[in-house]
């Protein structure tokens, strides 16, 4: 009998899309999930909002989601965010100012580790973010006290039950730190040695508006980060900005909420929280890689605009335009799944290409489109040509980088930490 020659192809590594649950609209994405349709098995929930959000958790925790929890601790120490009544709840914030560096001491990093880590395990997560803080270029106080502080969380998770739940480092920090070698290079060689699974990146000034400019300059300040031999996922970071880093290798995974969360500016932390509530509906529109409201768009429908930017999913806008709106977050979800669907399941070498030729290019070309129609409103029009702008900036500077041919390194996959095991009984309440 002749043999069975089986060829085995090397397997994709995928990429990791997770989804902030935010400050609000938690109630919806219940809904969407009563649904079935919530596509998303990775899911990050605030310290401060934990406890309206706790039967939402629990309900994603049983459906076999990955939960990560994020306690907050940098937006202790800045003076817009420290006193705000949400984070005032949480037993390692300070109510009289904000937490500075000489507050951390070695028995201070046991009381503030040890209240994140009775939090995380009564919460039933299986992952938390260490308590990290605001790395700026020439202010560098936090950077010692954040190591101990992650070893020091690493410890009383054993000590009290939480072997099993997994720490994964924030580097919160500013492009201009990353583009410094010798600080970068420092901090990824004491990042390495920690007892961590993955490394998270928040950088201020890079989010779903950067430019194309300053996305290429992530990509490439963040690829010597690849040592560390972590995967590596950029947070607060949404739009195509945010899906390039992946398409491009730098990162394994992105992680952004709905509407919010999307970017991060440190600046903003010296304003007073803005309550989420005024910025009014809105609906994500992919071939703008923007937001609208309801009367813009309706300003792009009445020229004509209608055919190209509806959704013409039938199975996520079965009524098109109207679905869009009354279900926006549906929307949104679903479209930025399919994207990162897409991206994870073309072989790594391919990914760059297809994200321009199959979800950038197809994009400017309606964008151009709806910059030549005479839409009357002219903010309307000046908004639809500014999102054209930037993706043709966007896409001639990943086009260049593109041919440069492939990377050396790249950022390893992330391990799916979701499942059922181990609801603990705030969770079961």
């Amino acid at each position: 009998m002749a043999a069975t020659l089986h060829v085995l192809r090397p397997q994709t590594p995928p990429l990791a899309g997770f989804l902030r649950l935010g400050h609000t609209g938690h109630r919806k994405l219940a809904d969407l999930h009563a649904a079935g349709r919530f596509p998303f098995k990775r899911i990050v929930v605030d310290a401060a909002h934990f406890g309206e959000q706790r039967d939402l958790v629990k309900t994603l925790k049983a459906a076999g989601c990955e939960i990560v929890l994020d306690p907050n601790a940098a937006e202790m120490a800045t003076a817009g965010r420290y006193g705000s009544s949400s984070l005032q709840k949480l037993a390692w914030s300070n109510p009289d100012r904000p937490w500075e560096p000489s507050d951390f001491g070695r028995h201070r990093n046991h009381d503030l580790a040890r209240a994140v880590a009775l939090f995380a395990i009564e919460a039933g997560v299986h992952a938390v973010l260490a308590p990290t803080h605001l790395i700026e270029a020439g202010a560098t106080a936090w950077r010692a006290v954040d190591l101990r502080l992650c070893e020091a969380l690493r410890h009383e998770l054993d000590q009290a039950g939480g072997r099993e739940i997994e720490i994964d480092y924030q580097l919160i920090t500013t492009a201009a730190v990353l583009k410094d070698a010798k600080l970068r290079d420092g901090l990824a060689a004491d990042i390495a040695d920690l007892p961590i699974a993955n490394v998270w990146l928040r950088v201020s000034g890079f989010g779903a508006t950067a430019t194309g400019a300053g996305t290429r300059t992530f990509v490439e300040s963040v690829r010597p980060l690849h040592v560390m031999e972590r995967a590596l996922i950029v947070d607060m970071a949404g739009g195509f900005a945010g899906l390039a880093t992946m398409a491009h290798g730098a990162v394994a995974g992105i992680s952004h909420g709905v509407g919010q969360k999307e970017s991060f500016k440190a600046s903003d932390w010296n304003k007073p929280p803005s309550g989420g509530g005024g910025a009014g509906a809105r609906t994500y529109v992919p071939e703008l890689d923007r937001y609208f409201k309801e009367d813009q768009m309706a300003a792009i429908y009445a020229a004509r605009g209608r055919s190209r930017f509806s959704c013409n999913d039938g199975s996520c806008c079965p009524l098109g335009a109207e679905d869009m709106f009354e279900n926006a977050h549906g929307h949104f979800i679903r479209q930025r799944h399919l994207q990162i669907e897409d991206m994870s399941g073309t072989p790594e070498t391919r990914r760059s290409e297809q994200f321009l030729l199959k979800h950038l290019d197809p994009a400017i070309r309606s964008a151009r489109f709806g910059a030549k129609l005479k839409i009357e409103d002219q903010k309307v029009a000046d908004a639809v040509n500014a999102a054209k702008v930037r993706m043709i900036r966007l896409r001639d500077a990943l086009a260049d980088l593109d041919s440069k041919g492939q990377p050396a390194t790249r950022s390893p996959a992330t391990i799916f930490r979701g499942g059922t095991k181990g609801i603990s009984a705030v969770l079961g309440r």
